[in-house]
């Protein structure tokens, strides 16, 4: 049945009964019973009164079933309700089933852990059906059973159970069934009780989710039940009562998990709100980093998440240091987008041996923290005052300024609204202020902000020195009266002490002039005897809060004058160069000053060197010279560089000054340069002195580490250890880094043909500068003359300005045997006679032929399709065929070779189908080439063959011939046989029987 309300928890339900008022008015019932069975008072659960409701009866029976029964109630809109309208069912089950389906997919587990049987006992179930055909359905005997977005159980601030219901199809009825579960006794009554059904946005006027859930993964039934895993008091975390918290835990495991809490709103936050999570961690477990194993998502309903953030990333300093020391942190963040639904998930974190959970004191969604009208550090005022500060939130409709004492709990001082004023009442001593925004009527509120006031008191005559009327003064001087106090401020001079009369600056009165520099000084020229003494008085205003001197409560200075003329003129220059600085801060500290004093001045006079707010005393000797020994770190350091001189009579003071001129540091390269690649370091940077170090700021007291990594933008300031930069100022050096971007390919795996021998010059880049290497980082480069290995990989790096890139680009290589046939062109090549035509033919089917002759003419084919080329040789010397062509069944598409053709006069031919040709020409010369009379295939044939002279004298002659005869004479006549014919022109006569022909022509013996 419904939780029973106890007097503990009368008041809190008090004001839920109150504000439900406008919660129901957001909400649209079920109005019609379209169905029912079993059921009591079903009118109940339509009525629109949450206090009230139906039950549905379900019963075991008898023996075998006899007399059982299970209860149903459906309950319909008055309209379709659109796909992704969620329902809430609030119902209450008899068995204690409820409180386990609230885990999602952890149901079956905290079932067993508190003993409640899912399955046997009491079962339920609810649908959401469209003109009687279901959509949705989800049973609580179900694996997994309501732990989907369609169907899941959530709990109120309440502690009251609901079934939201979310078909992602149009529906206009929710069906809820009760039944008896199998392992339940006879004559055993289940109820099932059911208040309403309802859909709709109810208004939260303080930001809080209407409901939560949540959910696990990865935790045994072990974990939940002894390990301390799981939630507890889910409802506590919306509940507006920061005193109670949800427990979020995983207990002790060394596995991976994690447990989370879902928290709806029934309205969706837009951008303006800002999400509060108040949280607490034991600390040790925000030593090992349970911040980031903390995850927190915003969703708007079931849509993908909007953000995912790890709490480390959202959370202060501050904050943190609330969570170190165990206490209570107020998170504060923003969605960048509507949502209605946030999840905070807590992740194991492994090897650790403590308990790991964190308790969720309350989430909301409010306005945003205020802003104040001063800055962090506080606003400044003077004792006795008070101050009006003013606090704004971006958004301020329906929302209340809360200006508390204390960062927490403490005095509500006043309420504002935003952009109103909290005038602080009068104030003594240092305070702070805590405001906080909150919606009106609502208890709820952001972290506060500290508003910190500082209370000054306010300046007295004490706190304020005067110096200038040490002695008398001279009329001719001017007068000139230093102020300075501990405090911080600025001051002005008044003639009286009431404040009545200032002087300023140009300020002309009793025939005197006044001046007031920047350092609040007061210089008066044109006093004299007869009008003395002369008193002035001071005020101090504070730099921050300008708190001023009460009037009469001024410091006074008086003033003496004597009627003197005393005009001195010092010719001194102090110069220190550079190592005599090394020297002084090595601690040689005493070093001299001297010069030469010209006007009314005389041998013995004192003479008084102001440095660093140090007097230095010497006399002025007889050649009017003087040497004043000082300290040497005074004089270097002087902030003005500049020595005021003192002549001292003992009546008269004349003045002057000495001009100190330091060195100054000079460095040729402000600006180095340096590649990505070189892993430069400070010792890299080029400074040019040896006494030169680098500092990273113009005070720091210790040189930066040389081995310190050098980064692009890197500044750092020359100067000298021990020398600080107020006395030999520091010189900037900037460090750039040029990083050269990697180089880039249209392929990072390459292939290549290995009849092409490529070299690693033929690895494609995009980049016309690079070079190679054999490993990613380091290791040597590679000639690009190298042949390229199989398998091989070889890196590249862009190289730019002299800079290599810091990257380089891995190019695979494999080599391609060609596995094509070889290119061949068939033809006559050795004995092709002169002017005479061949046919020559290459490879067919491949595409674009080209054909190029040297020595011939082309009389048939050769065109870009043709496999073969017809030529007549023309020419006897330097004869070429030359033939490409496109062969894509191989790695190297392009192919060629070039034939050399030997061309000759030739003698009488029969024609290629005997085979018979005549060589015309040969030189028995004994050069191994052409020896003797040649006639093609004359072996084949039985013959005789007959040479005559020109004279028609036969002079060799033989039966068979075999290409033997070297030009000797066998028969006798005009020579003797065994004669060397000479060199000219003889005639042949071959007969040949079996063809019936005589073979006759010429032919030329050349020796």
């Amino acid at each position: 049945m419904f939780r029973k309300i106890t007097t503990r928890g009368y008041f809190l339900l008090l004001i839920f009964l109150t504000s439900s008022v406008l919660y129901v008015q957001g909400q649209t019932y079920a109005t019609t019973v379209s169905s029912q069975n079993e059921v009591d008072l079903s009118a109940n659960a339509i009525d629109g009164d949450l206090n009230t409701h139906a039950t549905i009866r379900a019963n075991s029976g008898l023996v075998a079933g006899l007399g059982s029964y299970s209860g149903n109630l459906d309950l319909a809109y008055p309209s379709d309700l659109p796909s992704n309208t969620t329902s809430y069912v609030r119902l209450e089950t008899q068995d204690d089933i409820l409180s386990s389906l609230l885990g999602g997919s952890l149901g079956g587990l905290l079932s067993d852990v508190v003993g409640v049987l899912l399955i046997g006992n009491q079962e339920f179930s609810v649908s959401a059906s469209y003109d009687n055909v279901v959509v949705v359905e989800s049973s609580s005997s179900s694996v997994d059973a309501f732990s989907t977005d369609e169907a899941r159980v959530v709990i109120d601030a309440n502690g009251d159970f609901y079934v939201a219901m979310t078909p992602t199809s149009v529906y206009n009825t929710i069906g809820i069934s009760n039944r008896t579960g199998s392992l339940i006794g006879l004559n055993q009554t289940k109820n099932l009780e059911v208040a309403a059904v309802y859909y709709g946005d109810a208004e939260e006027p303080c930001g809080s989710p209407s409901y939560t859930s949540f959910d696990g993964h990865g935790i045994s039934l072990d974990l939940l039940g002894l390990g301390g895993a799981g939630v507890t008091d889910p409802e506590s975390a919306i509940d507006g009562d920061s005193g109670t918290y949800s427990k979020l835990g995983l207990g002790i495991l060394n596995v991976a998990a994690d447990i989370e809490q879902t928290f709806y709103f029934n309205e969706v936050q837009d951008a303006t709100n800002t999400f509060y999570i108040q949280l607490s961690v034991d600390p040790s477990l925000v030593s090992l980093g349970v911040l980031n194993a903390l995850t927190v998502t915003g969703q708007n309903g079931s849509n993908a998440p909007v953000f995912s953030s790890d709490l480390s990333s959202l959370i202060s300093l501050d904050l943190l240091g609330l969570l170190q020391n165990g206490d209570t942190a107020t998170i504060g963040f923003q969605s960048p987008e509507p949502i209605n639904r946030l999840t905070l998930t807590l992740s194991s974190l492994l090897g650790v041996d403590i308990e790991q959970h964190l308790n969720i004191y309350e989430v909301f969604a409010g306005p945003e923290a205020p802003t104040l009208n001063i800055d962090a550090e506080g606003a400044y005022i003077c004792e006795g005052s008070t101050i009006d500060l003013t606090a704004s939130v971006a958004n301020g409709s329906g929302v209340e300024l809360r200006w508390y004492d204390a960062a927490d709990g403490g005095n509500l001082l006043a309420t504002t609204s935003s952009g109103g004023t909290f005038t602080t009442p009068v104030l003594t001593e240092d305070t702070t202020y805590y405001v906080a925004s909150g919606r009106i009527g609502c208890a709820q509120e952001s972290p506060r902000t500290e508003a910190l006031i500082h209370v000054e008191d306010i300046p007295t005559a004490a706190d304020i020195t005067i110096t200038g009327n040490e002695g008398s003064i001279c009329s001719s001087n001017d007068v000139v009266l230093v102020p300075n106090s501990s405090i911080d401020g600025d001051f002005s001079w008044y003639f009286d002490a009431n404040m009545v009369s200032e002087i300023t600056d140009g300020t002309v009165s009793g025939g005197a002039s006044y001046q007031i520099d920047g350092n609040d000084r007061l210089i008066i020229s044109g006093l004299t005897e007869a009008g003395g003494p002369y008193t002035y008085y001071t005020a101090l205003t504070t730099s921050r809060a300008a708190c001023q001197n009460a009037p009469g409560d001024l410091q006074s200075v008086t003033v003496d004058v004597v009627d003197y003329d005393k005009n001195v003129t010092i010719t001194s220059v102090v110069t220190k160069t550079l190592d005599d600085l090394i020297s002084i801060f090595d601690g040689n500290n005493t070093t001299t000053v001297s010069g030469t004093v010209s006007g009314d001045v005389n041998t013995g006079e004192i003479v008084s060197l102001l440095i660093n707010g140090q007097q230095f005393d010497g006399v002025v000797q007889a050649d009017s010279s003087f040497e004043i020994s000082v300290d040497a770190l005074d004089l270097v350091s002087d902030a003005d560089g500049i020595i005021e001189t003192i002549i001292d009579n003992g009546i008269c003071l004349g003045n002057d000054e000495i001009l100190i001129e330091l060195p100054d540091l000079s460095l040729d390269n402000l600006l180095q340069v340096f590649c990505r690649t070189e892993l430069a370091t400070v010792a890299d940077i080029e400074l040019g002195d040896d006494d030169l170090v680098l500092f990273d700021s113009l005070d720091a007291l210790v040189q930066v580490d040389a081995d310190t990594p050098l980064a692009d933008g890197d500044v750092y300031f020359a100067g000298i250890l021990g020398i600080p930069a107020s006395v030999l100022a520091r010189v900037a050096v900037t460090v750039q880094i040029n990083d050269v971007p990697e180089p880039t390919t249209t392929s990072e795996l390459q292939e290549f043909c290995d009849s092409l021998s490529p070299t690693v010059a033929d690895i494609q880049v995009n980049e016309a500068n690079v070079v190679f290497y054999d490993s990613a980082a380091g290791g040597s480069m590679i000639d690009p003359s190298t042949p390229l290995a199989d398998g091989g990989r070889y890196y590249v790096a862009a190289v730019e300005n002299g800079c290599e890139s810091s990257s380089r680009l891995r190019i695979m290589v494999s080599l391609t045997e060609d596995d094509f046939e070889a290119i061949t062109l068939d033809g006559e090549s050795e004995d092709a006679c002169l002017n005479t035509a061949y046919t020559y033919v290459t490879q067919s089917g491949k595409n674009n032929y080209g054909w190029e002759v040297t020595g011939g003419t082309i009389t048939d084919g050769g065109t870009a399709t043709d496999d073969f080329v017809t030529v007549e040789w023309t020419e006897e010397q330097d004869n070429s065929l030359t033939v490409s062509y496109e062969d894509a069944s191989g790695c190297n598409p392009n192919k060629s070779m070039v034939l050399d053709v030997n061309v000759t006069s030739c003698g009488m031919v029969l024609g290629e189908e005997f085979c018979l040709k005549v060589y015309n020409e040969f030189s028995p010369n004994n050069d191994g080439f052409n020896e003797v009379f040649k006639v093609q295939c004359i072996e084949d044939y039985s013959n005789t063959l007959e040479i005559y002279n020109r004279n028609g004298n036969l002079v060799y002659k033989t039966a068979d011939y075999r290409n033997t005869w070297t030009g000797i004479a066998n028969v006798n006549g005009v020579l003797s046989s065994g004669d060397h014919l000479p060199s000219g022109t003889y005639y042949y006569v071959i007969n040949i029987p079996e063809l019936e022909r005589n073979l006759v022509g010429w032919l030329q013996l050349a020796r």
